[in-house]
């Protein structure tokens, strides 16, 4: 008897942290209120979502580098596998989504999609870049808002009880298996020793799941321990500058202070205003100048209503980049009020500008 005792108690000392974690996929009660037309069969879970977290988030303050993209409404359809399986070996995570958070926000890799460095084998990291906002995402190219690392503004809304104590999900990856958060409000419930390469463990039940990291760099899944489903489909229109041509804008150190969107009926107008650190503009008259710590908007309503910086076709008189501010007000509603523009000649002459596609 004592020896049974003792092996218990050994037991219990090498397993202390022997979570049972949550399986509540098919519980509205495991989503938030962005997600929505939650259905479940014994293979599957599918929900909509539009794609934007919880209106309280602090979208896109904090970026210090941007590619003047905005948050915009999506039409996600998802589908979850219900019966994950282990793969032979781990999947490695490139550019692009890997799961979905329980208020339907897509989770991407961390990296952007730059160039893979010669020497690491990796791309630039998008929280180094200083890519991301202070929740942990930004918009892409198809301004659709996602998160590059923990949500760390969903995780905080949802909570110590439903993260600790009742050990819910904060989202699940494409292999299947969920996402959890412990240890972020409570250390006693740290399992950051236990992970394996790709953040994974199972708990107590044998059933696996990631669980992200709860300090810098706030990793979610390194890799992908299940086999990889295709489970997410997207409708949605792109924006068009003044041209028609679809708009994918072009990189600036610019640091976002304040972001905000407003509905005027026909339009929903985004702006985010905040400090252009550095940049050669080419003004009205041809010339160009040099713009240091410069405050003001970005914005967004129409394709004859914005204010965005566009990158100038190479031209021998000028060295190095150069962009140009191009604001368009022809169809702006009559309810919009930018009040923070840029104290710059939008640039009137030829089209000098590069516009890119998709």
């Amino acid at each position: 008897m004592r020896i049974i005792l003792f092996l218990a108690i050994l037991m219990l000392s090498n397993n202390s942290h022997a979570h049972e974690i949550s399986t509540c996929m098919c519980d509205e009660a495991c989503y938030t209120d962005e997600v929505s037309n939650l259905a479940c069969t014994s293979k599957s879970a599918s929900f909509t979502s539009h794609g934007l977290p919880d209106e309280t988030h602090s979208k896109m303050v904090g970026i210090i580098a941007t590619n003047q993209q905005f948050p915009r409404v999506h039409q996600y359809e998802y589908k979850i596998t219900r019966t994950p399986k282990k793969a032979n070996q781990p999947t490695l995570t490139d550019t692009g989504a890997i799961g979905v958070a329980v208020n339907g926000v897509p989770i991407f890799d961390p990296f952007t999609q730059g160039p893979v460095n010669p020497k690491t084998g990796k791309r630039p990291n998008t929280l180094y870049q200083g890519e991301l906002d202070n929740c942990g995402g930004h918009a892409g190219r198809g301004d659709d808002y996602h998160y590059h690392i923990s949500p760390i503004c969903l995780i905080e809304e949802l909570g110590e009880i439903y993260i600790e104590k009742m050990k819910r999900p904060i989202g699940y990856a494409m292999d299947g298996y969920p996402i959890h958060a412990l240890g972020w409000f409570d250390k006693a419930n740290d399992v950051e020793d236990e992970l394996d390469d790709c953040r994974g463990m199972m708990d107590e039940n044998g059933n696996y799941f990631y669980n992200v990291k709860n300090e810098e760099s706030w990793e979610v899944a390194n890799c992908l321990t299940g086999e990889p489903q295709k489970f997410s489909k997207d409708k949605w229109i792109h924006r068009q500058d003044k041209f028609g041509n679809k708009y994918v804008g072009i990189p600036l150190k610019f640091k976002v202070q304040e972001y905000s969107q407003t509905d005027h009926k026909l339009d929903i107008c985004y702006v985010m205003t905040g400090i252009l650190e550095k940049e050669q503009i080419l003004l009205t008259d041809g010339t160009t100048k040099q713009l240091k710590n410069e405050t003001g908007s970005i914005f967004y309503c129409n394709s004859h209503c914005y204010g965005i910086f566009f990158e100038v076709q190479k031209d021998p008189s000028i060295r190095g980049r150069a962009v140009l501010y191009d604001q368009i007000l022809d169809g702006c509603p009559v309810t919009f009020d930018n009040s923070n523009p840029f104290d710059i000649p939008a640039y009137k002459g030829p089209k000098r500008r590069v516009s890119k596609k998709n």
